[in-house]
């Protein structure tokens, strides 16, 4: 059953429950306290274990670590692991997250929130596709590059485009079509 063990007791084998208080799980072979009662044996503590074995916390149940006035601090020398066999749940009033190096692998992430502010110095982004709708599009940039190996199509009720001192259309073949009016205005137009 949850929680049975069998204990060494002089020259005697016996079972044993673990206490609720002990929380490192006892491995075979250790060296343990107990407290001996008419009808039952409880292990309260580990005493000693196998040199290089991993401590192991374990508790029956839900384990909550709680304090209620002051902070929690998880601090290892080697790297920490958050493992759950269903869900992992973050919930707090803020989210701090600081590394030199990070990753994050996800076959499918969703995001919702009111706002999304990111400043950072570099961004590669390689896609199959990528697919995005929004009421209102604002960019403001020093210089723009696109490079489009096959089509490069926009479809708007009114595009208006305008340069201060320079706008080229440079193309094998350059077309230009009107349905009812098609206009050229300058104070020089040359032709051929």
């Amino acid at each position: 059953t949850t929680g049975a063990l069998q204990v060494c007791l002089d020259s005697s084998t016996c079972g044993a429950r673990r206490a609720k208080s002990c929380l490192v799980a006892p491995e075979p072979g250790d060296r343990v306290l107990c407290a001996i009662e008419e009808d039952a044996v409880f292990v309260l503590a580990v005493l000693e274990g196998r040199q290089g074995a991993a401590t192991r916390l374990t508790a029956d149940g839900d384990l909550k670590l709680h304090a209620p006035t002051g902070r929690i601090a998880i601090c290892s020398g080697e790297g920490v692991d958050i493992v759950g066999a269903k869900d992992v749940a973050v919930t707090g009033g803020a989210l701090h997250v600081r590394a030199k190096t990070g990753s994050v692998a996800v076959d499918e992430l969703g995001y919702f929130g009111k706002l999304l502010r990111a400043q950072v110095g570099k961004v590669a982004l390689i896609a199959e596709e990528v697919d995005s709708r929004m009421t209102r599009l604002s960019q403001r940039a020093k210089r723009v590059f696109r490079f489009v190996e096959d089509i490069d199509q926009t479809r708007a009720g009114t595009v208006d485009m305008r340069a201060e001192s320079l706008a080229a259309i440079r193309g094998e073949t350059t077309m230009v079509t009107a349905r009812v009016l098609a206009k050229i205005d300058g104070e020089q137009v040359h032709i051929g």
